[in-house]
């Protein structure tokens, strides 16, 4: 706006507020006329406004004809419609209070969703008994169908309302009952809350009702733009001064909600505490357009603009709702309710954005009229559908996907190809295929249904998406052609993966390292060595890949024997061994192929040298290799077979007793 439209603005201001004389408004007509479409504007709105201001008087006149419509008797009666509904609800809240606090010491640990709803209820039952004390009281009044019986009726419904709010207010907060409280506020900052919103929901309220009883009451559209234009800017005075006075404690409400693991904690807390400069223009819009509403007659501007803050009012509540009934959740998986939460929240946000779009560009800025924007709210709404859509889809596969890598936990680091556990002698089995892969699939999908849906709701908001389309794929080929080592990791990865060479939990040899697979991104692999080290190769450098850990594992093993030994007494031994660890239900899941002798492969230093294997899965052979040897040190000795040891073996003494033995030495 130009140094001369502003001076235009302040004039137009100055003579409004001092009431100068004809000449000066003249001039600040003519100066509006010369400044094109906004010019014009001004113009018509401050022809407007003069012909409003002219009807002071008449607005006088009215309220001094007042009396004549209602009588001493009916003016009581409307008085009474809101002392005597007040007072019906005290009486009834207060004889219901020791019930109230009885149930959430009750309940409010054991079941705190049905002490919710049963103080709701008496809250209600306390409403119920307002609306039929002042329904009975405004039955007294007349004739439903007279004047005096219609502001009856707008007493009532404005009580009604009132106190309505009022109830889901107390509901969420219960300033004496912290057990039932949903608001993450004390008890001090729940009673002024409620005084705050109160204040917040009453005011804009009885604007409006005013405007109807002038309206009921016969007072003329000249006389009702002329009281609006007076009264309101009292009342968003009033509006914005709450604001301001209950901002430390709205504030304290919105920053209790803040998850501390939330990755914009930072800034939500910042917009939290100054949530006050929003709420002030709001309610400063608020107050323009209603009284541009009442000099051009353009009641929709009020219209959409109370829409708006009622659906930030629900919006408000019903987070604090799912607020208060997750917070408790903090676990690494989300629940099923959680998911419907978040998929309600989101729900919930995408009404507040069309009514709020709405409300401003259409009914209250004017941008748009209604048939205009008929096309547009449609797109909206459909783009809207598919965004729940979308989102609701990932959700829930997110919610699968993070429950079988929850139930499907990886294997613990630390273990190699041949170590096992110290206290059970076992290894920890290694992932499956599926799990193995679950984490990228996870990103893959994520990745691809953001990008999916994205294009498609900016395809249904009129938004060309070829472009787009067209853009991404030069810009992939540009990124292919200048990283291919990166690209080369990932395709080789996309091959090792297909082709289920490896798992989290498998011991391989990579060519250059070799340990068990730890995990892997969507470019390397992450492998641990027996000794602890890790190694991170990128797909792209493994050459080929030996796989210790799938299928089955054939073990053979050599020992030593004396040079007298009794094969053939070694050989049935050893296979009855075998038979024996087959049957036992520590191996009978692992061993494939029994323990047996394979015979004679060499004879050094005047000792057999005899060869031995089993078969078995390749979770843990070295136990029963080690279980294997720990049976037949124990079990040859017995049957005269000796191990091959100096000098024995040497001076052919493996066979000797005792007794001959200790003599030789």
């Amino acid at each position: 706006m130009t140094i001369r439209k502003l001076a235009v603005v302040a004039g137009l201001a100055a003579v409004v507020a001092v009431g100068r004389g004809d000449e000066a408004w003249a001039q600040a007509n003519k100066a509006f006329r010369t400044n094109g479409a906004f010019g014009a504007f001004l113009s018509e709105f401050s022809d407007r406004l003069d012909h409003t201001i002219q009807h002071i008087p008449k607005l006088g006149r009215y309220l001094l004809g007042l009396p004549e419509q209602f009588d001493l008797r009916t003016t009581l009666l409307l008085i009474g419609i809101v002392v005597g509904g007040l007072a019906a609800e005290f009486v009834a809240r207060q004889l219901l209070q020791q019930v109230r606090r009885r149930i959430f010491v009750r309940h409010s640990t054991a079941s705190p969703l049905r002490a919710f709803f049963r103080g709701a209820a008496l809250d209600a039952l306390a409403l119920l008994v307002l609306f039929a004390s002042a329904r009975f009281i405004a039955g007294q009044v007349g004739d439903p169908e007279s004047v005096q019986g219609k502001v009856a009726q707008q007493i009532l419904i404005a009580l009604v309302y009132w106190r309505g709010l009022n109830f889901v207010f107390r509901t969420w907060l219960h300033p004496d009952t912290p057990e039932g409280r949903i608001a993450p506020v004390d008890d001090a900052t729940a009673r002024r809350l409620l005084v705050g919103l109160n204040v917040v929901v009453v005011l804009p309220m009885l604007a409006r009702h005013i405007a109807q009883f002038l309206s009921v009451t016969h007072a003329g559209s000249n006389v009702i733009s002329t009281a609006v234009v007076l009264y309101v800017p009292v009342f968003g005075a009033a509006l914005i001064y709450a604001v301001w006075h209950w901002r430390h404690d709205m504030a304290a409400w919105l920053s209790a909600m803040v998850d501390e693991r939330d990755l914009f904690r930072s800034l939500k807390l910042a917009m939290a505490k100054e949530w006050w400069v929003a709420g002030i223009a709001f309610y400063a819009m608020s107050g323009l357009a209603a009284i541009y509403a009442a000099i051009t007659e353009h009641a929709a501007a009020m219209r959409g603009l109370a829409a708006v803050e009622s659906m930030l009012i629900l919006l408000l509540l019903l987070e604090t709702l799912v607020h208060h009934r997750t917070k408790h959740l903090q676990t690494e998986v989300p629940t099923v309710s959680e998911v419907v939460a978040a998929c309600l929240r989101l729900a919930v946000r995408l009404v507040v954005i069309i009514v709020a779009a709405q409300g401003i560009l259409v009914d209250a800025l004017g941008i748009m009229t209604p048939e205009a924007w008929e096309p547009h709210r449609d797109a909206i709404k459909l783009a809207a559908i598919t965004t729940f859509a979308t989102y609701a889809f990932w959700r829930f596969l997110k919610f699968r996907m993070d429950r079988y890598i929850a139930d499907n936990p990886l294997p613990s680091a630390g273990f190699g190809g041949d170590s096992a556990d110290a206290d059970t002698g076992e290894v920890p089995p290694s992932a499956s295929r599926l799990r193995t892969i679950m984490p990228v699939l996870r990103v893959t999908a994520g990745t691809a249904i953001l990008i999916l849906g994205s294009l498609l709701v900016l395809s249904e908001l009129g938004i060309n998406v070829t472009p787009l389309i067209a853009g991404a794929s030069v810009l992939g080929l540009a990124v292919s052609f200048g990283s291919q080592s990166l690209v080369r990791d990932i395709v080789s990865g996309i091959f090792f993966l297909a082709e289920d060479s490896f798992r989290v939990g498998e011991y391989i040899d990579a060519s250059k390292v070799k340990g068990t697979v730890e995990g892997f991104s969507i470019r390397s692999i992450r492998l641990r060595h027996q000794n602890g080290q890790l190694h991170i190769v990128p797909f792209g450098q493994l050459l080929h890949v030996t796989n210790f850990s799938r299928d089955w594992t054939t073990v053979k093993f050599n020992l030593a024997f004396a040079i007298n030994t009794d094969v053939e007494l070694l050989r049935k031994t050893v296979k009855k061994i075998g038979l024996e660890m087959m049957n036992e239900p520590q191996f009978q899941k692992e061993l494939l192929q029994p323990l047996k002798m394979q015979g004679i492969v060499d004879i050094k230093d005047a000792s057999l040298i005899v060869r031995f294997k089993f078969t078995a899965k390749p979770k843990n052979p070295s136990l029963i290799q080690r279980t294997a040897i720990r049976r037949m040190f124990d079990a040859l000795p017995k049957l005269g077979i000796e191990f091959a040891r100096p000098p024995y073996a040497a001076l052919g003494l493996g066979a000797l007793d005792p007794a001959a033995r200790a003599a030789a030495q």
